[in-house]
């Protein structure tokens, strides 16, 4: 309710592997609790990330919370669709298989052609 009022967004449930990543794209820190060593709450500025926006957009039957705009560019998300789990997998394997190819080539500083 308090968020709502100050016009700020606030989620529930957030994986803590999301909440990492969150806070290294955004340069935001973790923090477990506001109390500080004389049991008073307080959050330092210094604390939280930066973004540009932040909005909640659906996306098929779900909605997903986009971060743009972040700190660091590090990080990008891509979301897979498909029409079964057989599916979904099938494209999470080409991808990654994608992605390796390029850090590969990245790494070495050569390309192959047709090499493959």
């Amino acid at each position: 309710k308090y968020f709502v009022e100050a016009g700020a967004m606030a989620v529930r449930r957030c994986k803590r592997e999301d909440l990492r990543r969150i806070a290294k794209a955004t340069g935001g820190r973790l923090v477990l609790t506001l109390a500080d060593m004389e049991g008073e709450e307080s959050f330092p500025a210094e604390l939280l990330g930066t973004a540009t926006e932040v909005s909640e957009e659906r996306v098929g039957d779900g909605e997903l919370i986009y971060i743009r705009g972040c700190q660091t560019t590090a990080a990008t998300t891509i979301i897979l669709r498909g029409a079964n789990e057989y599916m979904l997998d099938e494209m999470d394997r080409s991808l990654h298989d994608s992605l390796m190819v390029i850090k590969r080539m990245l790494e070495s500083n050569m390309l192959c052609a047709g090499g493959g």
